[in-house]
């Protein structure tokens, strides 16, 4: 009777595109009592037979594990990264190369899924999926769209936003070079308007003069204008290396207008490979 039970709640939550659940409502739906010996047996009895794969540990969460995904171990993170998100860290969003693929720009075929969070955060690794982590102050503030494959719904980074993160986060995602290849994709489709939202969002000074010099190099005058505007008379604009790492390099020239350093042999490769 009880496993007839926990199958019938299986199939209520996904009736309703529910693959992320907790235990208490495992247990109402079971009409077990919360917290008790059976409905840990019960879970633990699904996750031996396949039917679900724990995800977070606090707070507790578990994924229901299609049939046509058990080989996998684990359903897409479409399918169920934002009503689980929205238990551990409400401000997340989907971000940096995994953003740039879902805008149109799949250079890289990582085997994680990059996501922003508020703090540091150990992966999650449900089945053979594995979602990563990067810190982000003033995440709330990051501009983001709600976007949905059919299942459920997911946050993911604007365009501007999410060249931004790739700028900021360069040896996240394998260096300038993936910068630049996702730049030089991404940047036809971003109205002024959104990287002004977005620039404002970050309110990085440094970050804006990498994204301007690239802009200007990449002949994309009207977002340069656009990053350059708001840069205006934002305090002394001191030099800041183009790529992370590479402070006090004797090969490095200075780019009066934006005020960054880099190596004129290394970008003329980076945009002539592109």
């Amino acid at each position: 009777m009880y496993e007839r039970r926990s199958d019938a709640a299986l199939n209520q939550l996904q009736a309703r595109a529910r693959y992320y659940f907790q235990p208490a409502e495992f247990a109402q739906l079971t009409e077990r009592q919360a917290g008790s010996a059976s409905v840990m047996m019960a879970l633990h009895r699904l996750a031996r037979h396949g039917r679900i794969v724990a995800v977070t540990r606090r707070p507790s969460g578990y994924l229901i594990v299609p049939p046509e995904h058990a080989d996998f171990g684990a359903p897409p993170f479409s399918w169920w990264i934002h009503a689980c998100m929205t238990q551990v860290d409400p401000h997340y969003y989907v971000g940096l190369l995994t953003a740039a693929q879902h805008w149109g720009s799949a250079h890289y075929a990582r085997q994680d899924v990059q996501v922003m969070a508020s703090r540091a955060r150990p992966p999650l690794t449900p089945g053979r999926l594995k979602l990563t982590f990067t810190p982000k102050r003033r995440l709330e503030a990051t501009p983001t769209v709600e976007v949905s494959t059919g299942v459920a719904p997911w946050r993911v980074s604007t365009r501007a936003a999410t060249v931004l993160d790739l700028l900021r986060h360069q040896e996240a995602v394998g260096g300038l070079e993936a910068v630049v290849r996702v730049l030089r994709d991404l940047a036809p489709a971003i109205k002024p308007q959104e990287m002004q939202v977005a620039l404002q969002a970050l309110n990085q000074r440094s970050t804006a003069q990498r994204l301007g010099f690239l802009l200007g190099r990449l002949r994309n005058p009207k977002l340069a204008a656009v990053v350059s505007s708001w840069l205006g008379a934002r305090s002394h604009r001191l030099p800041q290396p183009l790529e992370l790492g590479t402070t006090g390099s004797r090969h490095l020239e200075n780019d009066k207008h934006w005020h960054v350093a880099f190596d004129p042999t290394r970008v003329n490769l980076l945009l002539e490979s592109q």
